[in-house]
């Protein structure tokens, strides 16, 4: 793809592709590493490894890989050299893109989301972005899990509590790769007296987004909270964004991600799942938390990276906190906070809601039953994966661990149904 023919560079330390990339292929594309055949699961390595990369005055080279130097120089702490210029997005385009220079210098159509899907992990956001895919003005192409605002841009990689191992991908080149351009181009709808040509829309839909700040010590040595997080990276982009998130009850959406997260070994577990196992690692998880209530604040002890390595993802159950940072960097109606409770009770009247949020037509009634009616498995762990209850004792610490962020979440949004009805 780059060429075969190599050369040690000026400290003979490495070898590097001469400076030759085929024009037209994208720098940022590359060609992915692949797993074993049989999963057919690509593995991204975003740049690479940043202690093998070599420079000169106008390229980097890495892994084989020919990058122009503009799309690496960034850094976490200032990454917004590329900006979206807002006062010339496009008229024809009802989702927000505009017309800028590429990495080879030419005249492109660069788009980004609409609105983001942003979680919580485990409350029905997998469902919902599978309907919303299937409505005309929402790109069908869509990506879920994308991690760009989360991971790639601060180097990490796809899997949860790996420390920084790539080069962080810049807002230059993930515009650059194209995806949400591509995406719109076949929503074009022409409609008599509008100027508007492409209806359509598209989103990024990652539920960690919602929390997933892990290892931000790294790049804001010093401070005892996060000085920046996702929802400022996003807001700075684009402070119009529409933003969905879904919560549930607490204690359930804790042991929905424990199971979860076991079954297909994201976080190291003891296997086969159990409730006395389940209470062990909840009775560490709420005392870790506690002790460093000790010396914190909540919010610091809620984005600290010591915090995430449990298998019980108790931290993204406190709503509270993450949502107040969301709050600060959007209005709230430009948040849509969704109960998946509700949701799952009457999906075809919580749909029609998403959809006068984000200002697109609503979907036909008979259409959504019939949809519902053909998508109606939606969990495939197995029994020896569930846990077959739940330990009183284990019930009661978390209720009374949660309740002071529910009494803070009632007050952020108002309304005392997000108690769950658990304290009655």
């Amino acid at each position: 793809m780059f060429g075969k023919e190599v050369e040690m560079d000026q400290n003979n330390e490495y070898v590097v592709p001469k400076p030759f990339l085929k024009k037209g292929i994208n720098p940022y594309d590359g060609q992915p590493e692949l797993l074993p055949r049989s999963t057919g699961i690509k593995k991204y390595t975003a740049f690479g490894n940043p202690e093998k990369l070599y420079c000169d005055t106008e390229y980097c080279y890495v892994n084989e890989r020919k990058i122009k130097k503009e799309i690496i120089k960034e850094t976490p702490e200032d990454m917004f050299t590329f900006l979206p210029p807002k006062k010339e997005f496009l008229k024809e385009f009802r989702n927000p893109c505009w017309k800028g220079r590429d990495l080879d210098n030419e005249e492109k159509l660069f788009c980004i989301p609409y609105f983001y899907i942003i979680g919580f992990t485990k409350c029905g956001t997998t469902d919902l972005f599978a309907i919303l895919k299937n409505h005309t003005h929402v790109s069908s192409r869509a990506g879920k899990e994308t991690h760009y605002f989360d991971r790639l841009r601060r180097g990490r990689i796809i899997r949860m509590n790996r420390k920084p191992t790539r080069l962080p991908v810049s807002f230059l080149s993930w515009t650059n790769a194209g995806r949400f351009r591509t995406n719109l181009i076949s929503t074009y709808r022409h409609v008599p007296g509008n100027d508007v040509l492409f209806h359509g829309i598209t989103m990024d839909a990652t539920p960690s987004a919602v929390w997933d700040n892990e290892f931000w010590e790294i790049f804001h040595p010093g401070y005892r909270e996060p000085p920046v997080t996702n929802p400022d990276v996003i807001a700075t982009i684009n402070p119009d964004s529409r933003i969905i998130v879904s919560l549930r009850n607490p204690i359930s959406r804790m042991q929905s991600a424990y199971q979860f997260f076991c079954a297909f070994y994201v976080y190291q577990c003891d296997r086969p799942v159990t409730p006395e196992k389940f209470h062990n690692l909840v009775v560490e998880a709420v005392g870790m938390f506690q002790n460093c209530q000790k010396t914190n604040t909540d919010r610091g002890c809620v984005y600290s990276t010591e915090t995430h390595q449990l298998a019980t993802h108790l931290y993204a159950s406190i709503y509270s906190v993450y949502l107040a940072d969301w709050l600060k960097a959007f209005p709230r109606e430009q948040i849509y906070v969704m109960m998946f409770e509700e949701h799952i009770h009457d999906e075809v009247a919580s749909i029609n809601s998403i959809c006068d949020f984000l200002g697109i037509s609503r979907f036909p009634v008979e259409y959504m039953k019939e949809y519902l009616k053909e998508h109606q498995i939606r969990n495939s762990l197995s029994d020896n994966n569930r846990i077959p209850y739940m330990m009183t004792e284990t019930r009661q610490l978390l209720l009374d661990f949660f309740k002071p962020f529910l009494d803070d979440l009632v007050k952020l949004l108002g309304d005392d149904k997000w108690y769950w009805n658990m304290y009655n």
